[in-house]
């Protein structure tokens, strides 16, 4: 097995690509709303300003954050890691 102290090792994996997404809610509409849309519309979604949202890494929830706005960005704070294994 490879040891995960070993540097060579690190720097492969630092390479590896992952996807990342942040799930701020979802909502639910017709295609017909879908395609009524204009530029600058705002959807609704179901969380509010200040609750968590989720944080997947390749598909797996692995922690949750708040979001926050720097330099006019827009923005993640990590608030807890999510450790599913410890679910049984």
């Amino acid at each position: 097995m490879t040891e995960t102290g070993n540097p060579a090792f690190h720097r492969m994996l630092m390479d590896v690509p992952v996807r990342v997404e942040i799930v701020l809610g979802d909502v639910r509409v017709s295609m017909d709303e879908l395609l009524a849309l204009s530029p600058g519309e705002v959807l609704t979604m179901e969380k509010q300003t200040g609750e968590p949202v989720d944080i997947y890494v390749s598909g797996r929830l692995i922690a949750r954050g708040k979001l926050v706005v720097a330099d006019g960005e827009l923005g993640v704070t990590l608030t807890e890691i999510v450790d599913d294994r410890a679910v049984a």
